[in-house]
């Protein structure tokens, strides 16, 4: 009778050698592919033949949910890969053999094709699940996968709240335009798209898309070219900008912008001298150029505030700012008072009423607007 390896306990295991180990562990790991891709195709069953409906669900992702006790990103997992395997009849030979990894498997359904499935199967033999994640960001659908991954540049990550109806718009977006691809598109495919159409102001296909992107990379290169005239000069407020039109200043500019402003929060009262950003005081989607004069260093808590409207900036930096709260009365003034009014609270004051430096604070601060 065959021993169930179910039914071994550690110490059993242990005492095992290194082969039947690594066996065991391999046959284990497949078994955990198949029986994957067989739920998956379970959920779609239930979800097409309308099984869900006699346990009081409203589709086969609610009754993994509910019945199957699936966490619910799971749940969509499986039934994404499961669809995506009924036109993948190689990769779906290979998941129900339990011959390759859940965790390429999910990664290659969304861009390989029945051209190129064997292609992409080839390479989860021989590549990591990093390398093969490298891969399928570079790759389109039905494109013919490379020898060999190539290491591209740190991914990004873009994470959004939704209120609900704003995520109903979202999902309808990509809904309609899944059916119009033909294929499953995601919320990155979905962004990037919308986005080109807005810069190339009509719609795009692939060929507009990749002109589009070189065009988009051009204003992202950052360049270490500076003057040389202001490069030991601390003092020199004076800061070439090479590309004024670019998003963002190169690092020579920016450690020369946090210099200037002396490596703290240019708002006033602000002590932070760490997580600072260069800030546009005229937004960059405003126009704002890149320039010396209209960046400034902000904390990322006031870099916060001024996009959310609790803080605004005006004027040109580094001396001409001026600060406002929300309710439109300048920080720095009411700094002062809060300074004077505290030296007159703690320090006391000597002779008149006259004296005291809150209300001499409070004359300044008019004769100030009136100049």
């Amino acid at each position: 009778m065959e021993l169930d390896p179910v039914s071994l306990t550690l110490d059993e295991m242990i005492r095992m050698d290194s082969h039947a180990l690594h066996q065991l562990a391999k046959k284990t790991a497949g078994s955990l592919t198949r029986h994957r891709a067989l739920l998956g195709r379970l959920i779609v069953a239930i979800e097409q033949s309308g099984a869900y409906l006699e346990h009081g669900c409203c589709s086969g992702v609610h009754y993994a949910v509910l019945q199957l006790g699936l966490p619910h990103r799971e749940a969509l997992r499986l039934a994404l890969v499961a669809r995506a395997l009924e036109c993948l009849p190689y990769l779906r030979f290979l998941a129900n053999e339990g011959r390759i990894e859940w965790s390429k498997l999910r990664e290659i359904i969304r861009v390989a094709t029945e051209v190129t499935e064997g292609g992409w199967a080839a390479l989860c033999r021989n590549h990591t699940y990093a390398e093969i994640e490298d891969l399928v960001a570079r790759s389109r659908r039905g494109e013919i996968p490379p020898d060999r991954p190539v290491k591209n540049a740190p991914r990004s990550e873009l994470r959004c709240r939704f209120e609900p109806d704003q995520m109903a718009v979202l999902e309808r977006c990509l809904q309609l335009m899944s059916q119009q691809a033909g294929r499953v598109v995601s919320a990155a495919e979905a962004i990037e798209m919308l986005c080109a159409e807005k810069l190339a102001g009509h719609e795009v296909d692939e060929q507009q898309l990749a002109n589009v992107r070189r065009e988009s990379l051009k204003d992202l290169q950052w360049t270490d070219v500076i003057n040389a005239e202001t490069e030991d000069c601390p003092g020199n407020p004076e800061i070439e900008i090479v590309d004024p039109k670019s998003r963002f200043p190169s690092k020579a500019h920016r450690r020369k912008i946090l210099r200037r402003d002396g490596h703290v929060c240019a708002v006033p009262g602000c002590p932070n001298t760490i997580w600072l950003d260069v800030h546009h005081i005229i937004y960059y989607s405003d126009g704002g150029l890149t320039v010396a004069d209209n960046l400034l260093t902000l904390c990322s808590k006031c870099h916060k505030n001024v996009h959310e409207n609790r803080l605004k900036i005006v004027g040109s930096a580094p001396h001409g700012v001026r600060f406002f709260n929300q309710f439109g009365k300048d920080i720095r003034e009411e700094r002062t008072l809060d300074i004077a009014f505290w030296l007159d609270i703690w320090c006391g004051w000597r002779g008149s009423e006259d004296y005291r430096r809150y209300p001499r604070a409070q004359e300044a601060s008019l004769l100030a607007m009136v100049a």
